[in-house]
């Protein structure tokens, strides 16, 4: 049975392999989910912590767009 945390699968956490528009798009749809997660689960703080690894790539992508628009 397929859940809807599957389809936030990211092979191996590499979200600098996704777009732009994947990585938010996946963003939104990891928020929705960890809104219907129960917050001390096991998969509610799997999430939670990819969604931080997620965070870390927005950083990194925007630092690197605002020092070349510098």
């Amino acid at each position: 049975m397929k859940t809807k945390t599957d389809e936030l699968v990211v092979n191996g956490d590499d979200f600098a392999a996704l777009d732009d528009a994947a990585l938010l798009s996946w963003r939104a749809r990891a928020r929705a989910e960890l809104e219907r997660l129960a917050p001390r689960s096991h998969r509610h703080a799997e999430l939670a912590a990819r969604y931080d690894i997620s965070t870390r790539e927005v950083d990194d992508r925007a630092r690197r767009a605002w020092s070349r628009d510098r």
